[in-house]
């Protein structure tokens, strides 16, 4: 029998799907910049971090329908991304 997934593994994989795999994998995906050696210097700009913020929140959303509408889909997909990206997350 397979465990439950806790909270902190739940919210891994919802991180994943709505933020790791979202707009900022394309930011992220980039050229290295001499920005990255410079703490203090903004690396997102407005127009980018509202972007980011946008398809979170709709990734979000569409998960948390999906976890009312057809709960074992939801679960499949949380324990994919859990199991396949999240393995070396904090849990």
């Amino acid at each position: 029998m397979e465990r439950p997934l806790t909270i902190r593994e739940e919210a891994n994989a919802l991180t994943c799907c709505a933020f790791r795999n979202g707009y900022i994998e394309e930011l992220h995906a980039g050229k290295h910049s001499e920005l990255l050696k410079t703490p203090g210097l903004s690396r997102i700009t407005d127009d980018e971090m509202k972007k980011l913020m946008i398809g979170a929140s709709a990734k979000l959303a569409e998960l948390l329908a999906m976890k009312e509408a057809n709960p074992d889909e939801y679960w499949r997909q949380i324990k994919f991304f859990n199991k396949g990206y999240c393995g070396h997350w904090e849990k």
